[in-house]
């Protein structure tokens, strides 16, 4: 985030800040954006309140506008750079020549020697971290890919663009959930997108006021014109900001084109500097606490909650331009005069590094935890970040930065070669680990040997509804029961999983399902063997539909169709009613004509049952699912698995897990609701399936299940699981089918 700060760092930095003869230390003399050991003070205030905020301190919930602080002190440094070389000394009034020219070369090769060092170090450390500090199993789920697609978005500062396309939320944080750590690249990528184009809007402003070689270079027109640009396009900027606020907070946040006008604004201050520090006194230092004031308020009294940026960005980007003026000359009582303190201008010349390094050290070191930590400990962090950026900043920084040796063509070698470097510590983690997983795949088929098949034996007589687990489940019993640590290798993985999440379909194909929420009919497909005339219909809820990969699997291995009857949400306590937005009842009554028109061999009814409604008032349930088996045409019941009490996701990439602590005891209601359903449908011809054989044995349902993720919600299969279970589905239908 801040950037190029042409006022600072290293060996030419104490010259610069160095006060002219007569002026007190602490104060500037003249107006030019350099000598502003002030503002150096500023930098630090900003990039503490966003530590301090990402560090969680509670009276600090708005700190994040530090960010906004930067935006404006850097396209003040960066255009008082810019109009220097093209303006000459106090922007024409005396001093070098004006030229009108500004070298595009020159100012992106400055750029590219205080952004990319430091920037490339951190994403390296960062990426490595990621796979260092995390185990292979929490990378694999948690990291590998979408922390490399971060990570490369942050090194081709496109950053923003990515979290916003990923509709990221900003403030979206919980005491187990983290952000990506290279999040904060957000804001050096906003940067770095507004001077891919505004150097060369400058120049192209300027050059209108070239009147010809032989001519003079209107200087005065020069600075209206290049005022009117400002002006205009921070007008729109501000415009666009708080239009995408109020429509799409979380991309507005994100946005480059609702940023502008605040890097804009500081771009405006430098071409005023000149008019401005003429000022008096007595007025320039009340604005300057004035404007303090504004940046404290807003970081007090700013939250999570506040629309931003929009118009609330104003308060903290007007007071920072307002200590920017105030400061133009020193003063014995101004805001400048705290803020020039030698402690402040450390901070602040170490400013950029800090923010580079502050935000990994403290993800990193929560997501190793599994919570985020105290903000007594986060500060902790921010401490040892901050000697780490000491640290960078004289032997890495800075050397690099006033390289001799790194003019001419190496500065332009330093973007391939930095840029490189970065993908390079990104990709390399990522293909060890993948090498380590695909090893241990190896090893545990080799070493693996419960399967889910069919357990010898008949069902227990102890218990109508209650089989013999399978083996693969009872071994899963055992690791629980010993504590062991979770396979290394689990399917699906962390992109799989995510992708599942949000399927609601089981690869059902489009249209054959009623729209989620206000459908209520859709096509009639025929899945599995299209060309078979024995059909299997399959009603319910999305509990029916998670069922589909095991039966069409195991239609095309028996040779008949499949119709999938289901409308997500309608619960079986629930058919007979239309809810807004949710037409239960209509689609219940088309869902029955359809199935009495295919009249299919078999009718699976499947329901959710894990609702707290469902499993308090069994005997209802059972009756509601007697309700559906009677009336449709052959009716069979696939009973329904009892729930996780935690997201399967969450619970397997917490530190520290286990097949202990990812697992759940057999919920007490499942026994009781079960052996109700059990009797009402007793007396029905086709009967019932039962799975909780499948998923549970001795009263514990383990997670992981022969190294798969046996749910991916808690509630709903996994597409792998499902398709594992076919041929267990296929054992109980297949003598269904035969006596039909």
């Amino acid at each position: 985030m801040r950037f190029s700060a042409v006022t600072h760092a290293g060996r030419g930095h104490r010259r610069q800040l160095a006060p002219s003869p007569g002026v007190r230390a602490g104060t500037q003399a003249g107006v030019g954006t350099e000598k502003r050991r002030d503002l150096q003070g500023v930098r630090a205030l900003a990039v503490l309140l966003v530590a301090l905020n990402h560090a969680n301190v509670p009276f600090l919930r708005g700190g994040y506008i530090g960010v906004d602080v930067f935006f404006v002190l850097s396209g003040y440094f960066i255009t008082g750079l810019l109009l220097r070389e093209s303006l000459g000394g106090e922007y024409g009034r005396g001093g070098e020549a004006a030229s009108g020219r500004i070298s595009i070369p020159r100012f992106y090769a400055r750029r590219a020697r205080r952004i990319l060092p430091a920037a490339t170090l951190t994403l390296a450390v960062t990426s490595v971290a990621v796979f260092v500090v995390y185990d292979l199993l929490r990378a694999n789920l948690l990291g590998a890919k979408p922390e490399l697609l971060d990570a490369f978005a942050a090194s081709l500062f496109y950053a923003n663009v990515h979290f916003a396309a990923n509709a990221t939320n900003y403030f979206a944080q919980t005491t187990t959930t983290f952000p990506s750590p290279v999040q904060h690249f957000w804001s050096l990528s906003v940067e770095e997108q507004f001077y891919l184009v505004w150097p060369s809007l400058l120049a192209g402003t300027l050059l209108i006021c070239r009147h010809g070689h032989r001519k003079a270079f209107d200087r005065r027109r020069a600075v209206r014109l290049v005022g009117a640009v400002i002006a205009l396009a921070c007008a729109g900027s501000l415009l666009w900001s708080i239009s995408d606020t109020a429509v799409s907070p979380q991309s507005a946040y994100f946005s480059t084109f609702a940023r502008a006008w605040e890097l804009g604004l500081g771009a405006g201050l430098a071409l005023l500097a000149p008019r401005a520090a003429s000022l008096p006194r007595e007025v320039r230092i009340p604005l300057g606490w004035i404007g303090f004031g504004m940046v404290l308020t807003a970081a007090v009294f700013y939250s999570s909650a506040t629309s931003f940026p929009g118009d609330a960005a104003l308060l903290p980007v007007v007071g920072t331009a307002l200590i920017v003026v105030a400061g133009l000359h020193g003063t014995r009582v101004g805001i400048d005069r705290l803020l020039g303190l030698r402690p402040f201008a450390y901070v602040g010349d170490r400013s950029y590094t800090f923010y580079l390094w502050h935000y990994p050290a403290l993800i990193i070191v929560w997501q190793a935890a599994g919570h985020t930590l105290p903000p007594l400990d986060n500060v902790g962090l921010l401490i040892g970040a901050f000697a780490l950026s000491a640290f960078t900043f004289h032997f890495y920084e800075n050397p690099l930065r006033f390289a001799r040796w790194l003019r001419g063509w190496r500065t332009a070698a330093l973007v391939p070669v930095t840029m490189g470097a970065a993908v390079a510590a990104i990709i390399i983690p990522v293909l060890a680990v993948q090498a380590t997983l695909a090893e241990q795949a190896v090893a545990d088929q080799g070493a693996h040997s419960a399967q889910l098949r069919p357990a010898r034996g008949q069902p227990d007589p102890r218990s109508m509804w209650l089989a013999k687990a399978l083996p693969a489940v009872a071994q899963a019993v055992v690791s629980v029961r010993d504590d062991a640590p979770l396979p290394k290798r689990i399917v699906p993985d962390d992109a799989r999983l995510e992708q599942e999440n949000t399927l609601v379909s089981y690869d059902i194909p489009r249209g054959c399902q009623p729209s989620f929420g206000s459908g209520d009919t859709s096509k009639i497909c025929l899945l599995g063997d299209p060309t078979a005339k024995k059909v299997v219909a399959v009603f319910g809820d999305s509990h029916a539909g998670m069922w589909m990969p095991a039966l069409v699997a195991d239609a095309r291995a028996q040779k008949f169709a499949v119709v999938v009857l289901d409308k997500p949400g309608c619960f079986v306590d629930r058919v007979h009613t239309n809810f807004a937005g949710w037409p239960c009842a209509t689609w219940y009554r088309w869902a029955m004509r359809q199935d009495h028109k295919l009249h299919p061999a078999v009718t699976l009814v499947a329901f959710d049952l894990s609702s707290g409604t469902l499993t308090t008032d069994p005997s209802a349930t059972a009756a509601d699912i007697r309700g559906v088996v009677t009336h449709v045409v052959r009716g069979v019941y696939l009973s329904d698995p009892p729930k996780q009490a935690e997201l399967p996701g969450t619970c397997i990439t917490a530190p520290g897990a286990t097949m202990r602590s990812c697992s759940t005891p057999l919920p007490s209601g499942y026994t009781p609701l079960m052996q109700d359903i059990a009797q009402m449908l007793q007396h029905i011809h086709h009967g019932w399936i039962p799975v909780l054989q499948w998923f549970c044995a001795d009263g514990i349902c383990p997670m992981v299940i022969d190294h798969m993720l046996a749910t991916r919600d808690g509630s709903h299969l996994t597409m792998e699981y499902s398709a594992a279970l076919a041929p267990l589905l296929g054992n109980e239908l297949r003598p269904i089918l035969r006596r039909l």
